[in-house]
């Protein structure tokens, strides 16, 4: 079984959340004022291996190992709620292959 965590606006965090419960988080990115949260974004983590997701209000995503810190952070921009949907729960199965695979951006100035 695959370990993985999120993390909400306010720094909660909820263990192996249901798929359900993936999106009523990535849903809250519509509600929150961004100047009362905590945090500007929600973020799933892969615990076994460190490679987060972290979505924006804005439809930033970014894809980066925690456990490696001169790996520079990947990034796309305008991307939906479904689609970040998606990407949590490929990175839930542990398919990193699949989320690497997708049109990334790095900002390696």
């Amino acid at each position: 079984m695959e370990l993985y965590h999120t993390t909400d606006a306010d720094g909660i965090s909820e263990l192996n959340p249901t798929a359900e419960k993936m999106r009523e988080l990535l849903d809250s990115l519509d509600t929150v004022d961004a100047h009362e949260a905590e945090y500007p974004d929600v973020s799933l983590v892969d615990d076994s291996s460190g490679w987060s997701l972290s979505v924006y209000p804005s439809g930033v995503v970014t894809f980066e190992n925690l456990d490696e810190p001169d790996d520079v952070p990947r990034f796309m921009s305008g991307v939906s709620r479904n689609q970040a949907l998606e990407l949590w729960l490929e990175l839930s199965r542990g398919e990193i292959r699949q989320v690497n695979s997708r049109p990334w951006l790095r900002d390696e100035a």
